[in-house]
């Protein structure tokens, strides 16, 4: 008798070998296992996921947006689950995974608490307590939309229910300081380009005021100082990722603003 649950696990990849060395062994308990892989990155990585059962698809990555949705195009089972690679189920966590796919609607999402870790600690503070995340629903009325980075999930038609307490995912995405400093440039760079996309601009204000009441907000309001030193490395980070957001869009605004006066100045010939 088959026991696994209708689930279809949903990643993206392209270079995390040793994190999916860790993950696909865990995702025995789902029917299926559907893997987009960046044919950029490194071969092996999408030879450990067939390895493991996942039905891999190859995709080149233009943003988590479109490449998410191509997957969820991709998946066949009633249920997603949406991972990425640092994540796992925590201990404990399949009898209430079960039950929330026992007593499911036919649109909905189920809402689940997530814990980071960073640098080897998990952050209890600092912006990060009491995160729940949507990563559960139904494949019925399910879709992401098209932003670079933080890309949202829509159910049409459906709702967003509270899971089992014990429903939980853990997340371990900031191993090194050298995984800090590669998501801080790519975050902040996807989210300059998503702020230009949607016609926001940037000036000396932005610059000078959004870094540090980014600080202020996660190591004093949201109480990062009770994280100790890897509190305050986080939030320093958050605000310096704020201020390379807004001096990628002064500098887009600037440039912009600067060809438009060319053009005026020729027209005027």
């Amino acid at each position: 008798m088959d026991d696994r649950l209708p689930i279809s696990v949903l990643l993206l990849a392209r270079d995390e070998y040793a994190l999916l060395a860790g993950l696909l062994p865990s995702l025995g308990f789902a029917r299926d296992i559907v893997m987009v892989w960046d044919p950029r990155g490194d071969p092996a990585v999408a030879d450990l996921a067939r390895s493991h059962g996942a039905r891999v698809f190859e995709r080149a990555f233009d943003g988590f947006g479109p490449q998410r949705q191509f997957a969820l195009a991709q998946c066949v089972e009633p249920w997603v689950l949406w991972l990425d690679a640092d994540e796992r189920l925590a201990d404990g966590a399949l009898p209430a995974l079960r039950r929330a796919v026992a007593v499911g609607g036919e649109r909905m999402g189920v809402r689940m608490a997530r814990s980071t870790w960073f640098l080897g600690r998990r952050m209890r503070w600092s912006g990060w307590r009491g995160e729940t995340v949507v990563r559960l629903f139904t494949r019925a009325g399910a879709s992401f939309d098209d932003a670079p980075v933080h890309e949202r999930l829509r159910i049409e038609g459906g709702a967003i229910v509270p899971g089992p307490g014990a429903l939980e995912i853990e997340h371990r995405s900031y191993r090194t300081w050298e995984d800090c400093v590669h998501k801080l440039v790519a975050y902040a760079a996807a989210g300059a380009e998503k702020a230009w996309r949607d016609g926001r601009r940037a000036g000396p204000f932005d610059l000078v005021w959004r870094p540090p009441l980014r600080f202020v907000r996660q190591y004093v309001l949201q109480l990062g100082v009770l994280d100790g030193a890897h509190g305050l490395v986080l939030c320093g980070l958050a605000a310096a990722q704020v201020f390379l957001k807004y001096a990628d869009l002064w500098d887009r605004t600037r440039r912009a603003r600067a060809a438009q006066g060319d053009e005026g100045a020729g027209g005027g010939r």
